[in-house]
């Protein structure tokens, strides 16, 4: 059994158990230690599309094709091409080329129903979502990444548009999002001459996104939360390329729904705070990430004006000067 497999059948327990109410209080921790049960696989090689001008030359020939017609399709081969270049390290095919292409696939209703399930289902592969995630940091970010944009595309183009995901399909897909929020370690925002990793910013799109299917059950999209908010306590890449703004505004939307979600989200931030009770400052790089990752996201929580006054009452307090003052250098 792999690494992978472990963890998955860990995630589908734990969802099990949080749907029958048999875990709530502990689910965080729990969150926590699959986490750091994820041990580190050496590197491997990684496919990386090289042919560039060949790719973007395919890609614009495809989108001036859709504009052109009065009834857009696309092949199951194109599909195919634009999913492997999603792996690609230039942001002049991967972001520009393939992202935007998609982009307008989807407004156009250019996929069958079946190419629509189809390629739901190829993004979240392992080979694909979860693209050599168990390796030092690397760049399998960016299919990883993207392809979870992708995703959370789809979902909005079926929910608005397609109407062809069934429940078992988003059942699937929290699944398979909750292990990925679990396992990802790489938060890079733009890296340079390759763009934009964004991995966190994303994340939080697919949140957004699921939060709003309305087929799921409520249990999922605690999991969710509780999955990201430990990711985020333990991320060791400095999130400053807008991701606390972007998972803020999940997060404060989602606790406006229902008051369960903003209990979730109360017992998630009194259990990161409780954690950091007897904690003294650290002489290393990852400590002072995570402490200042921490403060960005409880910041653009406190902006929220929508965020439930519960919540607003209980950052101001962990965030009150003579506290921090309590963990200063």
């Amino acid at each position: 059994m792999t690494q992978l497999d472990t963890i998955q059948r860990t995630v589908q327990q734990l969802r099990d158990l949080l749907n029958k109410g048999e875990i709530f209080t502990a689910l965080p921790n729990m969150l926590g230690k699959v986490i750091e049960s994820v041990a580190v696989e050496p590197a491997t090689p990684i496919k990386i599309p090289r042919d560039d001008k060949t790719a973007i030359v395919k890609i614009r020939a495809i989108q001036k094709r859709i504009k052109q017609t009065s009834d857009p399709s696309v092949t199951d081969d194109e599909i195919d091409f634009l999913v492997a270049h999603l792996a690609s390290t230039n942001p002049a095919v991967r972001d520009k080329g393939v992202f935007f292409l998609f982009n307008d696939l989807f407004q156009a209703e250019a996929f069958t129903n079946e190419q629509i399930k189809t390629l739901f289902k190829r993004l979240q592969a392992p080979d694909i979502l979860f693209n050599h995630i168990f390796e030092p940091q690397n760049n399998g970010i960016f299919l990883r990444s993207f392809s979870l944009m992708i995703l959370s595309g789809m979902i909005y183009a079926d929910q608005n548009r397609y109407h062809v995901l069934t429940k078992a399909d988003y059942l699937a897909t929290v699944q398979n999002i909750a292990v990925y929020i679990l396992l990802e370690k790489d938060g890079r925002g733009y890296v340079e001459k390759k763009g934009w990793a964004h991995a966190y910013t994303h994340i939080g799109n697919m949140l957004e996104e699921l939060s709003q299917v309305g087929v799921l059950p409520r249990a999922e999209k605690v999991l969710l939360m509780a999955a990201v908010v430990e990711a985020w306590r333990r991320v060791e890449t400095p999130l400053v390329f807008g991701e606390d703004h972007r998972m803020a505004l999940y997060l404060s939307s989602l606790t406006n729904v229902n008051k369960f979600y903003s209990e979730t989200l109360l017992m998630c931030l009194k259990n990161w705070q409780h954690a950091l009770v007897n904690v003294r400052p650290q002489e290393s790089y990852s400590f002072w990430v995570r402490w200042y990752n921490r403060n960005r996201l409880l910041q653009a929580l406190a902006l929220r004006a929508d965020l439930p006054q519960p919540i607003a009452d209980y950052i101001q307090q962990i965030v009150d000067p003579q506290f921090s003052s309590q963990v200063q250098r």
